[in-house]
């Protein structure tokens, strides 16, 4: 039977999610929890919040797909050539990339629509994307000295603010997920003068 509140779907769901990456911090087992129990939580979300089931094909089935699976293939290429570790690509484009922008980008700008205008909702979820890596602050606080700490939480929030006008533009995931997994992969081929793009436009 279909909830009449969605929302309240959502209003379970994602605090678990972010319990769950919180937790990974704590012992590794979550970690797995993660990778595993949250997909089925998307599906959750999916099925019974009908703006997004009503969505959910477009956008996974939308023409820039191709983009995203012909750069895998490019990365798995060029990690293969230079013994780098092709598995990792893999590794990669599941997680952190499909799981985050499929969260950030997709499930909750459709929720905070229905709030929100569609600006807000992208400036919101960049917040909360912030907010989401800030476990990171909490667990590790020395790792983050003095203005670092600032930076860090611009840093997150600044690409989530990007990946979600593309998104809202774009009408799909594809091209920030292409343009977040690319900014994890290209760090290995960079030269040390250039290992701060990186490092600067992911979060960890």
């Amino acid at each position: 039977m279909q909830f009449k509140a969605p929302a309240v779907i959502a209003l379970l769901i994602e605090p678990a999610i972010f319990a769950l990456f919180y937790s990974i911090q704590v012992n590794v087992i979550f970690y797995y929890l993660y990778l595993g129990v949250t997909p089925l939580l998307f599906g959750l979300t999916s099925y019974y919040v009908p703006d997004i089931r009503k969505e959910i094909y477009g956008v996974l089935l939308h023409k820039d797909s191709i983009i995203f699976f012909s750069l895998i293939a490019i990365w798995l290429f060029l990690y293969a050539a230079t013994k780098n570790g092709p598995l990792y690509v893999f590794e990669t484009a599941y997680y952190p990339v499909f799981i985050e922008e499929f969260n950030f980008r997709f499930i909750l700008i459709v929720l905070l629509r229905r709030k929100f205008a569609p600006g807000q909702a992208v400036i919101i979820q960049a917040l909360l994307y912030a907010i989401f890596y800030s476990s990171f602050l909490v667990f590790y606080p020395s790792g983050f000295p003095g203005v670092f700490l600032e930076l860090f939480l611009f840093d997150n929030f600044s690409m989530a603010i990007l990946y979600g006008f593309i998104y809202y533009f774009r009408k799909n995931f594809y091209i920030p997920a292409s343009i977040h997994m690319s900014l994890y992969l290209i760090s290995v081929f960079l030269p040390a003068s250039l290992g701060w793009i990186p490092q600067i436009t992911t979060p960890v």
